[in-house]
């Protein structure tokens, strides 16, 4: 587990194990989510599900889907190795993701940083840590044998209900949530578009060191990095064409109309996501 993990931190977390460090820490739990989410506004009942991990310091923890996770796992294992097509093809299948984002807490200290990775380029925003102020209400019930705790919130034009438990005293959840005197087991806003819930939760019987530097990420403003993902998702080979060099010398080899088949289709797939967790 430590040795994947590792790997993990060296790749997905942008962790350098290298000079000009910035924040050291030992990652000594992990929680597993599940998001149930209606991406589409025109159709709330299709709804769809994806699994996230949230890896938990004592300064810093890291948020990720899964398949985010995996991916970059997955290209250091196969660095040097000569495996079969279907190898590639089932393992590939576990890659798969909506959601490409890392979101760090405490990264900087008392920040919330918002990453996402364009070619070679980690761009980042950060939001104030302290940025959530919770209503904690009486009801309880019981969530995966432990007792939680009724809490509300706004986000981002969103009103949420939180269940937290204090049996499990970190003050921490998934996405950008934390600040509740306890770990976050479930979340949904009230339309319940966007619902995490607790899968699991472990703690390592060897924490695996990370360590993270401001300095391997490019630093923007959020509505300025938002524009560069979506104009990234609409037409990436247009991105890659612009970052183009002659030592690169990239070229797709597109058959005649496939471009603009591929770019019809994902221009469609993407007003299909008009109902992002954030609103505002």
């Amino acid at each position: 587990m430590q040795t994947f993990l590792l790997i993990i931190f060296s790749l997905v977390f942008s962790s350098a194990f290298a000079q000009n460090k910035e924040i050291e820490d030992q990652i000594k739990y992990k929680a597993i989510y599940e998001l149930t989410y209606a991406p589409d506004s025109t159709d709330i009942n299709k709804l769809k599900t994806e699994d996230f991990n949230l890896f938990l310091g004592n300064k810093v923890s890291i948020f990720a889907s899964r398949g985010r996770t995996m991916s970059d796992s997955l290209k250091m294992n196969l660095q040097g190795r000569d495996i079969g097509s279907m190898d590639f093809e089932e393992r590939a299948k576990r890659t798969k993701t909506e959601f490409e984002s890392v979101i760090y807490k405490g990264f900087p200290e008392e920040k919330i940083s918002y990453s996402y990775k364009i070619l070679r380029d980690n761009l980042r925003y950060e939001e104030d840590l302290n940025q959530f102020s919770w209503e904690i209400l009486p009801e309880n019930k019981l969530i995966k044998g432990y007792q939680a705790q009724k809490a509300t919130t706004t986000f981002s034009g969103r009103n949420y209900i939180a269940w937290f438990t204090s049996e499990i005293p970190i003050s921490e959840g998934p996405y950008k949530f934390n600040g509740l005197p306890g770990l976050i087991l479930e979340i949904s806003d009230i339309q319940n578009h966007y619902n995490y819930k607790l899968k699991s939760f472990e703690k390592f019987k060897n924490p695996a060191s990370v360590e993270l530097k401001v300095s391997h990420f490019i630093k923007s403003d959020k509505k300025e990095i938002l524009e560069s993902i979506k104009e990234y998702k609409l037409d990436p080979f247009a991105v890659v064409e612009r970052n183009n060099t002659p030592e690169k010398n990239i070229t797709f080899g597109f058959k005649a109309g496939e471009k603009e088949k591929l770019l019809r289709e994902n221009k469609e797939k993407l007003e299909k996501r008009n109902n992002p967790i954030e609103l505002d």
